[in-house]
């Protein structure tokens, strides 16, 4: 018996019951990999609640290795009940419609810190933080560049030790990672300098977001073929068309949300990268998301719909 011929054999395409189309290869990509993210996404936020809790004690222990002889340690934050806040408090049931409708990028990793109980001038914050750089090397951390925003140009003949600025720097050892911010408005408002202290990635993070985003892909994609074989014969345009808005609201925050993340982040030292749900535009575009996953409900909801069979005809 002789082998099926190349153009006989069933392709890709066929097995999502498109045989003739030119893209269904490309949607299904698309819904596999948006789920892929989406899944690993979820698994990490979970995973990052395996992290040391942070205690004031701790901070306490930091700030005083960095600004030894200041009052800095008496200033505390209040110490976090949760490993994400928004506003400084823990997200909870009444506060979930604004999370996810709204106030979203406020939803951050809680830390604990300090600041200094008095006014800081742009001269004598530059003179702060080269102290707590030297520190902090001295420490073991590692640290990265600070950034200097001006707020107002500084053209020539600016002194730029002493001009209104703000200033950000961020260093870490082990599982501790500290950020350094400064706001100097000079005579046009008060200035503020402090160290707050959160919590690198924990490890558990990437084996739970690599293992959920394969498996995520892979419902994806298995889903996008059972709907697309579903509605190869009838209420292709009307599926196709909920499927086309699903996938432009899931792609969108990502589309808006990664670039600015990356360029962020190659214009900001960071001893840990910004969690993945960030680059994906959550919880701050969740509206988006949350109307992307309703179209995507109501396409497998008409790819479900029973189909006539056809009566034979009789001979």
């Amino acid at each position: 018996m002789s082998e099926p011929s190349v153009a006989d054999r069933p392709t890709l395409r066929a097995r999502l019951g498109r045989p003739a189309s030119r893209s269904v290869v490309a949607f299904a990509l698309l819904a596999a990999l948006g789920c892929g993210l989406y899944a690993a996404s979820l698994a990490s936020w979970a995973a990052w609640w395996t992290m040391r809790p942070l205690t004031n004690a701790e901070a306490v222990e930091v700030l005083d290795e960095l600004m030894p002889g200041t009052d800095i340690g008496a200033h505390l934050d209040p110490e976090p009940q949760s490993v994400f806040v928004m506003y400084g408090e823990p997200v909870t049931w009444k506060s979930v419609d604004a999370l996810l409708l709204g106030d979203g990028g406020e939803y951050g990793l809680a830390g604990v810190g300090g600041s200094l109980g008095r006014d800081v001038g742009p001269a004598e914050q530059k003179q702060v933080l080269d102290g707590v750089v030297e520190r902090l090397r001295a420490g073991g951390w590692t640290v990265g560049y600070p950034k200097v925003t001006f707020l107002d140009p500084c053209e020539a003949g600016c002194d730029p030790d002493t001009a209104p600025r703000e200033t950000v720097l961020h260093a870490g050892r082990g599982d501790q990672v500290v950020s350094v911010s400064g706001f100097a408005a000079g005579s046009r408002g008060s200035n503020g300098f402090g160290i707050i202290l959160t919590r690198p990635t924990p490890v558990a993070v990437y084996p739970a977001a690599a293992v959920a985003g394969l498996f995520g892909a892979l419902a994806g994609w298995w889903l996008f073929a059972w709907a697309s074989r579903r509605t190869a014969s009838r209420g292709a345009g009307f599926a196709k068309s909920l499927f086309g808005f699903a996938m432009f609201l899931w792609w969108a925050p990502i589309v808006l949300a990664a670039p600015q993340m990356l360029w962020h982040h190659l214009g900001e030292y960071h001893y840990s990268w910004h969690p993945l749900w960030e680059w994906l535009g959550l919880p701050a575009l969740s509206v988006l998301f949350l109307g992307g996953l309703g179209f995507g409900l109501l396409s497998l909801a008409v790819a479900a719909l029973p189909t006539r069979r056809p009566v034979a005809a009789a001979v």
